[in-house]
This record gives structure tokens, C-alpha cells and sequence, in this order.
């Protein structure tokens, strides 16, 4: 009898920490290293429980170096919550916009004067794009309001982009 009494009181204590969540709010900053992009990208995020186990997170990400990027995302998380002591898990889901800047070298074509050679030439340029993403993600409940985070997915970006990404984060509950 007592172990009845035992799995009911921890049912009841993980479903009650599972419906805290809905309307919760939290903000901070990450570290990302994308592949295309070949640097660190450096951003700030916003969570927000739309239910008990779903939330969203919109997020801005600069990718520093000379073929960076600017990435604007909206992720949804459905969290795990608690599936170790202080650790939550989830699946991520999300649709962003880029900036990817690239240079390329070639000819100038106006520095060629007859037999000589043409000189090169740099050339940069920042293409926009759509993308698509899905991965996975823990968080490490360090005290009631802050969590450090990582996390890994694949973009698929349109016009060629595509990389992977992995993330150390860290976030405060407002």
C-alpha cells in the first residue's frame, strides 16, 4: 500500500511541476557554431510556455567571420521536464530567415588591357534566405531561475546554406 501511495504523491508532484510551465517566460543568450558558416555565432533568445509542455522560442544569431551570417528564428520546443533531477530534454522545430554573406574572388574585366593579365578582384555579396529546421536540445536547471542549455540541429537553408549547428546557452527566468 505504502508504494501505491508512493508512485500517486510522484505522479501528482510531476504533473504539478508540468502545468507550472504554461505561461512562463524566460530570456538569454547563446553561443552557436554553424558549419557553413565556419565561426561562432554569438545571439539572444525569448521563451515563452504556450501550453504546459510546449513553448516557443524566437531568437536573433550573428555569425562572426567573413562568410557569417544573421539568422532571425522562431523555434517550438516540447520539453521533457524533469526527466533526470534539474535536467529537461526536448525535440525542436522551427522556420527562420538569413543573412548569409559570402566573397568570392574572380577577374576584373575592366583591368584588362590587352596582353596583360587582368587583375583580381573581391567580391562580396548577401544573399537572403528561408529556412527549416529540426534538432534537439537539454537544459540544466541550475536554481529556480537560471538554466544552462545545449542544443544541436540541422538547417536546411535555401540557396545552398544548409549546415549544422550546436549550441551552449544559458537563460534567466523572468
Amino acid at each position: 500500500m505504502k508504494k501505491i501511495y508512493l508512485i500517486a504523491i510522484l505522479f501528482v508532484a510531476s504533473s504539478m511541476s508540468v502545468f507550472a510551465q504554461k505561461g512562463e517566460k524566460a530570456a538569454g543568450v547563446h553561443l552557436n557554431f554553424g558549419t557553413t558558416a565556419s565561426s561562432v555565432g554569438l545571439g539572444a533568445k525569448f521563451q515563452y510556455g504556450l501550453t504546459d509542455v510546449i513553448r516557443l522560442e524566437p531568437s536573433l544569431t550573428y555569425y562572426f567571420g567573413g562568410s557569417g551570417m544573421f539568422d532571425i528564428t522562431v523555434n517550438g520546443h516540447y520539453v521533457f521536464f524533469d526527466v533526470a533531477p534539474k535536467i529537461n530534454v526536448y525535440p525542436l522545430v522551427g522556420l527562420g530567415f538569413d543573412l548569409c554573406r559570402y566573397k568570392w574572388y574572380g577577374y576584373d574585366e575592366d583591368s584588362y588591357y590587352g596582353d596583360e593579365m587582368p587583375k583580381m578582384k573581391t567580391y562580396k555579396e548577401t544573399d537572403s534566405a528561408f529556412k527549416f529546421n529540426f534538432g534537439c536540445g537539454g537544459e540544466y536547471g541550475i536554481n529556480d531561475k537560471i538554466a544552462v542549455s545545449l542544443e544541436q540541429k540541422y538547417e536546411i537553408i535555401t540557396g545552398g546554406f544548409s549546415q549544422f549547428v550546436a549550441g551552449l546557452g544559458v537563460k534567466f527566468n523572468i
